[in-house]
């Protein structure tokens, strides 16, 4: 009996002494980022950061910064040296997950401007239509009191044609809108798949230089310009009918 409990004591410290030797080896790794504990081969850590990398969580970063972290990518990875190569993946990791950070402020924003923009839709509806009713009265009365006034009634033919083109992008725009629920920043359409694609990089660099607070009023003016120039090609002047007042 005392022979094995002698045998399991051995077997036990050598298995001890065998992973201390295997941690400690120059050809293997071993270190701690947030709540991870990264070891094993460099191979080995390399290709767990590389799924990370990979996550769908980070498919939509920017193509700008997707080339900065490929540069830190590979810089980790071809560097042989232990201590170094902790250095490296540590601050590749640090810059990954500030990405991550970021994707938090800038969905939550994102959500709250096309909160506001479906509420705004609305109110601004009737405001836009009667900016247009309004250029229209204005303009049958003047051609009625100044006929031969070709100047002013240019102008106020472009006011027409501007107010009405303005009513039909907004209509445009607030059908799409209206359709839009909570989880489209997670499921978005095409258009705003486009959008927040095309204002990442932008919102990041504002969130890089601690200008959070701004990201949402400069996303608010964005996407009014970004639906307003999508809605050009897909009005049709002829099919405007007026909801809140009787046709001029």
């Amino acid at each position: 009996m005392k022979f094995l409990k002698f045998l399991i004591i051995c077997i036990i410290m050598h298995q001890g002494y065998a992973q201390q030797e295997e941690d400690l080896s120059p050809n293997r790794y071993r270190f701690r980022y947030k709540s991870v504990v990264y070891k094993g081969t460099r191979l080995q850590i390399t290709a767990q950061i590389r799924s990370l990398k990979n996550n769908s969580l980070f498919v939509n970063i920017p193509e700008e910064y997707q080339e900065e972290l490929l540069k830190l990518f590979k810089e980790m990875k071809h560097q042989a040296i232990p201590r170094l190569y902790k250095k490296n993946a540590i601050v590749f990791l640090d810059a990954l997950y500030e990405y991550e950070e970021f994707l938090i402020v800038y969905h939550n924003a994102l959500i709250a401007v096309i909160k506001d923009l479906k509420a705004d839709m609305r109110r601004l509806d009737f405001k836009f239509e009667r900016e247009y009713t309004r250029s229209k009265l204005i303009l049958n009365r003047i051609t009625k009191e100044d006929p031969d006034n070709d100047f002013k009634i240019g102008r106020l033919q472009k006011d027409v044609s501007d107010s009405k083109t303005k009513l039909l992008c907004h209509r445009w725009m607030k059908k799409r809108f209206d359709q839009y629920s909570i989880n489209i920043i997670d499921e978005p359409d095409d258009l705003v798949q486009e959008f927040k694609k095309a204002e990442a990089m932008n919102a990041y660099m504002m969130f890089k230089e601690d200008k959070v607070k701004e990201i949402r009023t400069y996303l608010e003016n964005q996407i009014i310009e970004f639906y307003y120039k999508k809605s050009l090609p897909e009005i049709d002047p002829d099919e405007l009918e007026l909801n809140y007042t009787d046709k001029i």
